[in-house]
């Protein structure tokens, strides 16, 4: 194996799961695997260190409508041509990353690096793979950075990062940093999820919270000005979102939605819920579900078990449904079924008793 190629391995996401990673000792293969799994033909990919053996390992997640590529190994030189989409590039601490588009070389070692849906044939020169490549549909993040930004939203300053290649300078921008390191933590709890359960819930909405930080890394002034909006004149969420939030306990929302069908800025959704229920809109939808799961498992003639009760309040996996209920009741929601199953019980006992 390379010199310096064993560090980062084990901070990459999905490359050790069975069933999602991919093992490649011939830089050939592992072009394969890059074309296969993003909108890249690729004409050239070689090991420019021919003195030592070629080694990667590569994972892979669709989410929603993303594409996350996850690549560990060996240094490349290739030429690819991009078919659609637009790339972020997230690096892992390792190596050095150079790109030339259009006669422009940008190089990296720890900034995200934005590649544009340009369809321009796009050279590679890499002295170590080791990060995370997140394909998308640029037009996907436009209604996410609306949302955020709220009424006043202007789309221009997105539309313009979104049109040109740019390595996303942590050192020039703190915001950016965290940004960076949120993506992080979120690429690592995605791989949690399925190494847990074999599949990532889509109540979770991962697909949304990465779509936000990528519009965050390319318009960090976006969240600062959502955050500075003045709060709207009426500090109430409308009945009527309230109304479908509880209307829709059992389906996935996220706080893009949210937002969207609210009409509120960011800053103002988040005041509203603050100042009427005394927390933020998703920490009280949370609660909304938990008290829908603890009325549904009291009801007297309910047979329905725990996985039906977290299923109707928008848990697919039992295990984090029992954790939240535990964590908000102190009980589990196996130990309230039952009390109240006993106790139903005993007074049909009594009733016929009394005949």
């Amino acid at each position: 194996m390379p010199v310096g190629l064993v560090d980062n391995i084990a901070s990459l996401p999905f490359i050790k799961l069975p069933g999602a990673s991919l093992a490649s000792n011939d830089p050939g293969d592992h072009g394969s695997v890059i074309s296969t799994f993003l909108p890249f033909h690729v004409y050239r990919w070689d090991h420019p260190q021919r003195d030592q053996p070629f080694i990667n390992y590569s994972g892979y997640l669709r989410l929603g409508d993303l594409t996350l590529v996850s690549t560990w190994g060996s240094g490349i030189q290739g030429e690819v041509e991009q078919k659609c989409e637009a790339q972020l590039i997230l690096p892992y601490r390792a190596g050095v990353n150079a790109y030339t588009v259009d006669r422009q070389t940008y190089s990296h070692r720890s900034s995200c690096f934005l590649l544009p849906a340009t369809q321009a044939k796009i050279k590679v020169v890499n002295t170590m793979c080791s990060g995370v490549i997140i394909s998308f549909q640029p037009d996907s993040l436009l209604p996410v950075a609306h949302a955020i930004g709220g009424p006043g939203f202007d789309p221009l300053p997105l539309r313009a990062a979104l049109e040109r290649p740019a390595v996303l300078s942590r050192k020039a921008d703190p915001r950016r940093d965290h940004l960076h390191e949120l993506l992080i933590e979120t690429l690592a709890y995605s791989e949690r999820c399925l190494a847990v359960s074999g599949a990532i819930n889509p109540m979770l909405r991962l697909d949304d919270l990465i779509r936000r930080l990528i519009v965050m890394l390319l318009v960090p002034d976006l969240l600062e000005a959502a955050s500075q909006a003045p709060p709207m004149a009426e500090p109430f969420p409308h009945q009527d979102l309230v109304d479908w939030l509880q209307a829709d306990l059992d389906q996935p929302i996220s706080l893009t939605e949210l937002e969207q069908r609210s009409s509120y800025s960011r800053r103002a959704l988040q005041y509203a819920f603050k100042q009427r229920f005394g927390c933020g809109p998703m920490q009280w939808l949370r609660q909304q579900r938990l008290a829908k799961a603890r009325a549904l498992l009291e009801q007297p003639a309910s047979n329905s078990g725990l996985t039906q009760v977290a299923q109707a309040c928008g848990y697919l996996s039992q295990a984090s449904f029992s954790r939240d209920f535990l964590a908000r009741y102190g009980e589990r929601p196996s130990q309230v079924l039952r009390r109240f199953r006993d106790r139903n019980l005993l007074e049909r006992l009594r009733y016929l008793g009394s005949e």
